[in-house]
């Protein structure tokens, strides 16, 4: 449920318009990280799951040396996913024994023998963190909506997986990947221009994830946030639970595709929120307006923020606001005459045309717009 692919335009839509560190306290699978368009400045991935950190520190740093070990040969079979998952059940890459080792030959052997030592130890623990990686890759491309829990693949190519490695890695070249608490980590970046996007554990669904989260998790997040300088925006799930927790903040409410639930009930949506500490609407504020000329009464109210929502989950680039038409006709703009529509200083203008018109864009046809006009308007 945490996967935010298909939500993307919504979330930058949403970001605020002005910071200079990006940080994500719960990086997941990097989608909202990997997906944005152009990187900032400075950029920090984190996670508390520690088989994915290190997943993406080997595509940054090692990605020639990660194709290479994840060979070219295709995992199909339930027993080849049993054995990989196996290994992560027993921790089997557990290496403290080797950080164990490599103390005790510092005291052990001389210095020149355990330097030597040493090196080859370095080197081991590289070669581990790069099998542990592409096996957890495995681990998460062979089961069912990548939970490591049960096989649920079709045939496939690893080949396919050779260029993603090296785009991802290329992409987090200058991004810092942390393996941090979520509240140490927002602690240790928090600054005025900061910005943390957070997607935690969705409420009452913490049993997916292996890392665990409690309300107490929740109740925690929640009050680190509060108490920090920066800007933040949270995902959830829509329940009255967290609108409860978050009251006093602004809220963004909408639906999408419960992927989980395709296959038993086509069309299921699924209720997300959106929270966050500063106005969300702020990208589109700064957006040129498009006016359209509808007929309502001086008295209808125009509700802003309505259609700027409905502007960025329908993912348009252009709004339309709606002017009374009585206050056209007070202006003496009737739909029998031409206008001239102009922007100067941030001000868009809307001038009657008359003869002495400056630049009229009819080409002497303006009888014609006019019959056009009255005719949309009857429509």
């Amino acid at each position: 449920m945490g996967n935010k692919t298909s939500v993307l335009h919504i979330l930058y839509a949403l970001f605020p318009l002005n910071y200079e560190r990006y940080i994500e306290p719960f990086g997941g699978s990097g989608a909202v990280l990997l997906g944005k368009k152009k990187p900032d400045k400075f950029e920090v991935y984190n996670d508390y799951n520690h088989n994915l950190v290190n997943l993406f520190r080997c595509m940054r740093d090692r990605p020639l040396a990660f194709i290479k070990e994840l060979g070219f040969y295709p995992l199909n079979s339930r027993d080849d996913f049993n054995a990989i998952r196996d290994f992560f059940k027993q921790e089997k890459f557990d290496d403290k024994y080797l950080d164990e080792e490599w103390q005790l030959t510092k005291i052990i052997l001389p210095e020149l023998k355990a330097d030597e030592v040493i090196n080859l130890y370095v080197k081991m623990k590289k070669d581990y963190d790069l099998r542990r990686a592409v096996m957890f890759l495995k681990l998460l491309r062979y089961s069912y909506s990548s939970g490591g829990k049960s096989f649920a693949c079709q045939p496939f190519s690893v080949v396919s997986l050779f260029k993603l490695i090296e785009q991802v890695g290329k992409r987090l070249e200058n991004v810092v990947i942390e393996n941090q608490d979520f509240q140490v980590l927002i602690k240790h970046y928090d600054r005025e221009n900061a910005f943390f996007y957070c997607d935690p554990p969705y409420y009452s669904s913490e049993y997916v994830y292996q890392c665990g989260f409690t309300w107490d998790d929740h109740l925690r997040l929640k009050n680190t946030l509060a108490n920090s300088k920066g800007k933040w925006l949270v995902s959830y799930n829509d329940c009255e639970e967290i609108r409860n927790l978050y009251d006093g903040y602004s809220f963004f409410d909408f639906t999408r595709l419960h992927n989980m639930k395709q296959r038993i009930n086509a069309g299921e949506q699924f209720p997300e929120l959106l929270i966050s500490n500063y106005d969300m609407y702020e990208r589109q504020r700064n957006k040129p307006l498009q006016l359209s000329l509808l007929d309502l009464t001086i008295e209808q109210q125009i509700d802003l923020e309505q259609i700027l929502k409905e502007c960025i989950l329908a993912m348009e680039n252009r709004i339309y606001v709606s002017i009374p038409l009585d206050a056209l006709i007070v202006s003496g703009i009737t739909s029998d005459c031409a206008v001239q529509i102009s922007a100067l200083d941030g001000v868009i203008l809307i001038e009657r045309c008359d003869d002495d018109c400056k630049e009229c864009c009819c080409d002497c046809i303006c009888d014609e717009c006019r019959a056009e006009l009255a005719e949309s308007e009857d429509e």
